[in-house]
Protein backbone atom coordinates (compact mmCIF):
# COMPACT_ATOMS: atom_id res chain seq x y z
CA UNK A 1 0.00 0.00 0.00
CA UNK A 2 1.33 3.32 -1.12
CA UNK A 3 0.86 6.08 1.80
CA UNK A 4 -0.59 9.33 0.83
CA UNK A 5 2.08 12.54 0.18
CA UNK A 6 2.54 14.11 3.70
CA UNK A 7 0.25 17.59 3.59
CA UNK A 8 2.25 18.39 6.85
CA UNK A 9 5.86 19.10 4.86
CA UNK A 10 6.47 23.22 4.89
CA UNK A 11 6.45 25.06 1.41
CA UNK A 12 9.56 26.64 0.90
CA UNK A 13 9.38 29.46 -1.83
CA UNK A 14 12.30 32.22 -2.78
CA UNK A 15 12.01 35.53 -1.47
CA UNK A 16 14.07 36.97 -3.99
CA UNK A 17 12.75 36.04 -7.16
CA UNK A 18 9.60 37.85 -8.34
CA UNK A 19 6.41 36.05 -7.83
CA UNK A 20 8.33 33.51 -4.60
CA UNK A 21 8.68 30.43 -7.17
CA UNK A 22 8.67 27.43 -4.66
CA UNK A 23 11.80 25.37 -4.11
CA UNK A 24 12.37 21.70 -4.46
CA UNK A 25 13.15 21.59 -1.06
CA UNK A 26 10.87 20.76 2.10
CA UNK A 27 13.78 22.46 4.58
CA UNK A 28 12.17 25.18 6.45
CA UNK A 29 15.74 26.43 7.13
CA UNK A 30 16.99 26.94 3.28
CA UNK A 31 18.69 29.60 2.63
CA UNK A 32 17.49 31.17 -0.59
CA UNK A 33 20.59 32.87 -1.81
CA UNK A 34 22.24 29.33 -1.97
CA UNK A 35 22.06 26.29 -4.49
CA UNK A 36 19.02 24.15 -3.71
CA UNK A 37 20.67 20.71 -3.92
CA UNK A 38 24.43 21.06 -2.64
CA UNK A 39 23.24 23.06 0.55
CA UNK A 40 24.17 21.01 3.19
CA UNK A 41 21.97 20.98 6.72
CA UNK A 42 24.26 23.77 8.17
CA UNK A 43 23.70 26.14 5.71
CA UNK A 44 26.66 25.97 3.78
CA UNK A 45 26.51 25.65 -0.04
CA UNK A 46 27.58 27.31 -3.09
CA UNK A 47 25.92 31.12 -3.86
CA UNK A 48 23.62 31.64 -6.76
CA UNK A 49 23.60 34.64 -9.30
CA UNK A 50 21.73 37.16 -9.26
CA UNK A 51 19.05 37.38 -10.50
CA UNK A 52 18.56 33.63 -9.95
CA UNK A 53 18.21 31.06 -12.49
CA UNK A 54 14.76 29.09 -12.73
CA UNK A 55 16.01 25.67 -11.15
CA UNK A 56 18.11 27.24 -8.43
CA UNK A 57 21.05 25.51 -9.30
CA UNK A 58 24.40 26.32 -9.40
CA UNK A 59 26.72 25.80 -12.33
CA UNK A 60 28.34 22.54 -10.88
CA UNK A 61 25.33 21.10 -9.62
CA UNK A 62 23.69 22.14 -13.19
CA UNK A 63 26.05 19.92 -15.00
CA UNK A 64 25.00 16.89 -12.90
CA UNK A 65 22.46 14.20 -13.43
CA UNK A 66 19.21 14.52 -11.97
CA UNK A 67 18.86 11.03 -9.91
CA UNK A 68 22.65 9.93 -8.87
CA UNK A 69 24.37 13.42 -8.96
CA UNK A 70 26.94 11.93 -11.76
CA UNK A 71 28.74 14.70 -13.53
CA UNK A 72 27.29 14.72 -17.37
CA UNK A 73 28.26 17.10 -19.98
CA UNK A 74 24.34 18.74 -20.59
CA UNK A 75 22.80 17.93 -17.09
CA UNK A 76 21.09 14.99 -18.56
CA UNK A 77 20.67 11.84 -17.12
CA UNK A 78 23.72 9.85 -17.07
CA UNK A 79 24.79 6.67 -18.71
CA UNK A 80 23.92 4.61 -15.66
CA UNK A 81 20.44 5.94 -15.04
CA UNK A 82 19.50 4.97 -19.26
CA UNK A 83 21.11 2.07 -18.91
CA UNK A 84 23.58 2.95 -21.83
CA UNK A 85 26.95 0.75 -22.50
CA UNK A 86 29.65 3.82 -20.97
CA UNK A 87 31.85 1.99 -23.99
CA UNK A 88 29.61 1.62 -26.89
CA UNK A 89 26.37 3.80 -26.26
CA UNK A 90 24.10 0.42 -26.70
CA UNK A 91 20.90 -0.64 -24.88
CA UNK A 92 21.79 -2.15 -21.88
CA UNK A 93 18.98 -5.16 -20.72
CA UNK A 94 17.29 -4.84 -17.43
CA UNK A 95 19.34 -6.37 -14.49
CA UNK A 96 17.52 -8.12 -11.28
CA UNK A 97 18.83 -6.19 -7.93
CA UNK A 98 22.38 -7.03 -7.05
CA UNK A 99 22.36 -9.77 -4.85
CA UNK A 100 25.46 -10.13 -2.68
CA UNK A 101 27.44 -13.35 -2.18
CA UNK A 102 27.41 -15.06 1.09
CA UNK A 103 30.22 -17.06 2.82
CA UNK A 104 29.37 -18.76 6.19
CA UNK A 105 31.85 -18.42 8.18
CA UNK A 106 33.17 -21.90 8.64
CA UNK A 107 33.11 -21.79 4.36
CA UNK A 108 36.25 -19.09 4.76
CA UNK A 109 39.40 -20.07 3.73
CA UNK A 110 40.73 -17.30 6.05
CA UNK A 111 41.16 -18.41 9.45
CA UNK A 112 38.37 -15.27 10.49
CA UNK A 113 35.65 -17.82 10.83
CA UNK A 114 33.85 -15.43 13.43
CA UNK A 115 31.76 -13.56 10.91
CA UNK A 116 29.94 -13.74 7.48
CA UNK A 117 32.03 -12.44 3.99
CA UNK A 118 30.06 -10.90 1.79
CA UNK A 119 30.76 -10.60 -1.99
CA UNK A 120 29.44 -7.73 -4.14
CA UNK A 121 28.88 -7.34 -7.96
CA UNK A 122 31.38 -5.00 -9.25
CA UNK A 123 29.50 -1.84 -10.70
CA UNK A 124 31.56 -1.77 -13.86
CA UNK A 125 29.98 -5.20 -14.89
CA UNK A 126 26.34 -3.30 -15.07
CA UNK A 127 27.70 -0.62 -17.04
CA UNK A 128 28.43 -2.77 -19.81
CA UNK A 129 27.66 -4.89 -22.36
CA UNK A 130 28.36 -8.52 -22.61
CA UNK A 131 30.40 -7.85 -26.07
CA UNK A 132 32.31 -5.38 -23.80
CA UNK A 133 33.01 -7.28 -21.04
CA UNK A 134 34.61 -10.25 -22.22
CA UNK A 135 38.60 -9.28 -21.85
CA UNK A 136 39.79 -12.27 -23.03
CA UNK A 137 37.85 -12.89 -26.06
CA UNK A 138 38.49 -8.91 -27.80
CA UNK A 139 39.97 -8.62 -31.54
CA UNK A 140 41.15 -5.06 -30.10
CA UNK A 141 43.01 -5.90 -26.85
CA UNK A 142 44.28 -2.13 -26.59
CA UNK A 143 41.01 -1.18 -26.97
CA UNK A 144 39.34 -3.28 -24.46
CA UNK A 145 41.55 -1.99 -21.38
CA UNK A 146 41.21 1.23 -22.44
CA UNK A 147 37.67 0.63 -22.49
CA UNK A 148 38.58 -0.25 -18.76
CA UNK A 149 39.39 3.39 -17.55
CA UNK A 150 36.77 5.24 -15.57
CA UNK A 151 34.28 7.20 -17.09
CA UNK A 152 35.11 9.88 -14.73
CA UNK A 153 38.98 10.07 -15.76
CA UNK A 154 38.40 10.02 -19.69
CA UNK A 155 35.50 12.83 -19.21
CA UNK A 156 38.21 14.86 -17.36
CA UNK A 157 40.60 14.28 -20.17
CA UNK A 158 38.63 16.17 -22.66
CA UNK A 159 37.44 13.03 -24.15
CA UNK A 160 40.87 12.02 -24.88
CA UNK A 161 43.21 9.11 -23.68
CA UNK A 162 47.21 10.15 -23.07
CA UNK A 163 49.44 8.89 -25.69
CA UNK A 164 51.21 7.85 -22.58
CA UNK A 165 48.75 5.77 -21.29
CA UNK A 166 48.19 3.85 -24.62
CA UNK A 167 51.95 3.27 -24.66
CA UNK A 168 51.74 1.83 -21.17
CA UNK A 169 48.90 -0.35 -22.41
CA UNK A 170 50.89 -1.66 -25.28
CA UNK A 171 54.16 -2.07 -23.38
CA UNK A 172 51.89 -4.26 -20.55
CA UNK A 173 50.48 -6.55 -22.65
CA UNK A 174 53.49 -8.41 -23.35
CA UNK A 175 53.68 -9.35 -20.53
CA UNK A 176 49.62 -9.42 -19.28
CA UNK A 177 46.34 -10.22 -20.68
CA UNK A 178 43.74 -7.47 -20.99
CA UNK A 179 42.04 -9.18 -18.00
CA UNK A 180 44.82 -8.81 -15.84
CA UNK A 181 44.90 -5.15 -16.90
CA UNK A 182 41.25 -4.60 -16.42
CA UNK A 183 41.64 -6.10 -13.16
CA UNK A 184 44.70 -3.61 -11.88
CA UNK A 185 42.22 -0.66 -13.56
CA UNK A 186 39.28 -1.02 -11.06
CA UNK A 187 41.61 -1.84 -7.97
CA UNK A 188 43.32 0.93 -8.05
CA UNK A 189 40.25 3.27 -9.16
CA UNK A 190 38.26 1.96 -6.20
CA UNK A 191 40.93 1.29 -3.87
CA UNK A 192 42.69 4.52 -4.17
CA UNK A 193 41.52 7.21 -6.59
CA UNK A 194 37.66 7.40 -6.62
CA UNK A 195 37.33 9.23 -3.62
CA UNK A 196 39.72 11.96 -4.45
CA UNK A 197 39.60 15.27 -6.84
CA UNK A 198 40.80 14.45 -10.56
CA UNK A 199 43.14 17.94 -10.23
CA UNK A 200 45.07 19.04 -7.29
CA UNK A 201 47.64 21.89 -7.50
CA UNK A 202 50.92 21.51 -6.32
CA UNK A 203 52.09 23.31 -3.09
CA UNK A 204 54.49 23.29 -0.29
CA UNK A 205 53.02 20.67 2.05
CA UNK A 206 50.93 18.25 -1.33
CA UNK A 207 52.18 16.83 -4.80
CA UNK A 208 49.59 18.28 -7.22
CA UNK A 209 48.26 15.73 -10.18
CA UNK A 210 46.16 15.86 -12.81
CA UNK A 211 43.59 13.61 -14.58
CA UNK A 212 46.02 12.78 -17.09
CA UNK A 213 48.59 11.50 -14.36
CA UNK A 214 45.77 9.70 -13.17
CA UNK A 215 45.19 7.71 -15.65
CA UNK A 216 48.35 6.87 -16.36
CA UNK A 217 48.58 5.54 -12.79
CA UNK A 218 45.88 3.19 -13.65
CA UNK A 219 47.92 1.41 -15.88
CA UNK A 220 51.75 1.64 -14.85
CA UNK A 221 53.30 -1.66 -13.66
CA UNK A 222 54.07 -2.15 -10.10
CA UNK A 223 57.53 -0.93 -9.34
CA UNK A 224 58.90 -4.37 -8.22
CA UNK A 225 61.48 -6.36 -9.01
CA UNK A 226 59.00 -9.78 -8.53
CA UNK A 227 56.70 -8.57 -11.41
CA UNK A 228 54.00 -8.41 -9.03
CA UNK A 229 49.87 -6.81 -9.11
CA UNK A 230 50.49 -4.23 -5.76
CA UNK A 231 52.25 -6.67 -3.83
CA UNK A 232 50.68 -9.73 -4.71
CA UNK A 233 50.60 -12.88 -7.58
CA UNK A 234 47.23 -13.37 -8.87
CA UNK A 235 46.39 -17.11 -8.75
CA UNK A 236 45.89 -19.14 -11.81
CA UNK A 237 43.01 -21.63 -10.58
CA UNK A 238 40.19 -19.82 -9.32
CA UNK A 239 39.64 -22.21 -6.78
CA UNK A 240 43.20 -20.99 -5.80
CA UNK A 241 43.90 -17.48 -3.54
CA UNK A 242 46.66 -15.11 -4.20
CA UNK A 243 50.04 -15.57 -2.74
CA UNK A 244 52.03 -12.69 -1.43
CA UNK A 245 55.00 -11.69 -3.44
CA UNK A 246 58.12 -12.67 -1.34
CA UNK A 247 60.08 -9.74 -3.15
CA UNK A 248 58.17 -7.00 -1.75
CA UNK A 249 56.34 -8.90 1.09
CA UNK A 250 53.26 -8.34 -0.28
CA UNK A 251 53.39 -4.57 -1.13
CA UNK A 252 54.68 -3.40 2.42
CA UNK A 253 58.54 -2.41 1.05
CA UNK A 254 57.68 -0.48 -2.41
CA UNK A 255 58.76 2.49 -0.37
CA UNK A 256 60.51 4.60 -2.69
CA UNK A 257 64.10 4.20 -2.53
CA UNK A 258 66.91 6.51 -3.35
CA UNK A 259 70.09 5.05 -5.02
CA UNK A 260 73.52 5.68 -5.54
CA UNK A 261 75.14 5.68 -9.18
CA UNK A 262 78.96 4.72 -8.80
CA UNK A 263 79.37 4.39 -12.84
CA UNK A 264 78.79 8.37 -13.40
CA UNK A 265 79.73 8.96 -17.12
CA UNK A 266 82.49 11.72 -15.87
CA UNK A 267 83.80 9.03 -13.50
CA UNK A 268 82.93 11.14 -10.69
CA UNK A 269 80.40 9.08 -7.94
CA UNK A 270 77.40 11.34 -6.95
CA UNK A 271 74.63 10.60 -5.00
CA UNK A 272 71.32 10.21 -7.57
CA UNK A 273 68.79 13.06 -5.81
CA UNK A 274 69.25 14.40 -2.29
CA UNK A 275 66.65 15.47 0.43
CA UNK A 276 65.65 18.73 -1.52
CA UNK A 277 64.95 17.20 -4.53
CA UNK A 278 62.29 14.56 -2.95
CA UNK A 279 58.82 15.29 -3.04
CA UNK A 280 56.40 15.38 -0.27
CA UNK A 281 55.61 11.35 -0.89
CA UNK A 282 58.65 10.51 -1.67
CA UNK A 283 60.23 11.99 1.42
CA UNK A 284 57.47 10.14 3.78
CA UNK A 285 58.17 7.30 2.21
CA UNK A 286 61.38 7.18 1.69
CA UNK A 287 64.13 4.69 3.30
CA UNK A 288 67.42 4.39 3.27
CA UNK A 289 69.39 1.51 1.84
CA UNK A 290 70.77 -0.80 4.41
CA UNK A 291 71.86 -4.35 4.63
CA UNK A 292 69.09 -6.43 5.81
CA UNK A 293 69.47 -9.93 7.77
CA UNK A 294 69.15 -12.72 5.79
CA UNK A 295 68.25 -15.32 8.37
CA UNK A 296 64.84 -17.35 8.45
CA UNK A 297 65.06 -17.67 4.91
CA UNK A 298 65.03 -13.65 4.07
CA UNK A 299 62.04 -13.09 6.12
CA UNK A 300 63.93 -11.52 9.48
CA UNK A 301 64.86 -8.08 7.56
CA UNK A 302 66.77 -7.13 10.78
CA UNK A 303 69.13 -3.73 9.62
CA UNK A 304 72.76 -4.90 10.45
CA UNK A 305 75.89 -3.39 9.86
CA UNK A 306 78.70 -4.32 7.90
CA UNK A 307 80.40 -6.71 7.10
CA UNK A 308 78.09 -8.94 9.33
CA UNK A 309 74.99 -10.91 6.95
CA UNK A 310 72.51 -11.63 9.99
CA UNK A 311 71.47 -9.99 13.38
CA UNK A 312 72.82 -11.16 16.22
CA UNK A 313 70.03 -13.74 17.13
CA UNK A 314 70.15 -15.51 13.84
CA UNK A 315 73.54 -16.12 13.72
CA UNK A 316 72.95 -17.38 17.44
CA UNK A 317 74.84 -15.13 19.46
CA UNK A 318 74.99 -16.19 23.25
CA UNK A 319 73.35 -13.84 25.57
CA UNK A 320 76.25 -11.48 28.18
CA UNK A 321 77.21 -13.46 31.06
CA UNK A 322 76.77 -10.58 32.92
CA UNK A 323 74.04 -8.72 31.92
CA UNK A 324 71.98 -11.80 30.64
CA UNK A 325 70.08 -9.53 28.32
CA UNK A 326 72.24 -8.17 25.41
CA UNK A 327 74.09 -10.88 22.64
CA UNK A 328 78.01 -10.41 22.26
CA UNK A 329 79.88 -11.94 19.29
CA UNK A 330 81.83 -14.90 21.24
CA UNK A 331 85.02 -14.68 18.50
CA UNK A 332 85.52 -10.95 19.50
CA UNK A 333 85.36 -10.62 22.65
CA UNK A 334 83.60 -12.08 26.40
CA UNK A 335 80.82 -9.45 27.34
CA UNK A 336 78.56 -7.34 25.35
CA UNK A 337 80.07 -4.06 24.12
CA UNK A 338 78.33 -1.97 27.22
CA UNK A 339 79.63 -4.33 29.97
CA UNK A 340 83.70 -4.41 27.94
CA UNK A 341 82.94 -0.48 28.45
CA UNK A 342 82.27 -0.82 32.08
CA UNK A 343 85.08 -3.06 32.88
CA UNK A 344 87.82 -0.98 31.35
CA UNK A 345 86.43 2.14 33.24
CA UNK A 346 86.81 0.33 36.38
Amino acid sequence: MISPPDRNRPVVRCGTCPGAPVLATHNPQHKDYLCVRCQDHEGKGRALEVPHPPDHLCAVCRLECPSCQAPTPDGQPCRSCRRICRTCSTQLPELPAPRPTVIEPQDRKDRRRRWKQHFYDRPALREQCDSCRQAADAHDPVGTVLAALPEKVVRACHGRIPSTVIDTVRTELNTRTPHQLTARIERRWWKNWAHQRLHRDADDMHEGWTPDDIALWLVTPTPCAGRCEDGWHPAHDPDQDDTPCPTCQGGRLLANRTSYDDDTSDGNTERASTAADRSLTEAVTYRATTRECTGRDGACGVPVAAPYDQCPACAGWPYCPTCQHRRYNPDQATACQMCTALRTLN
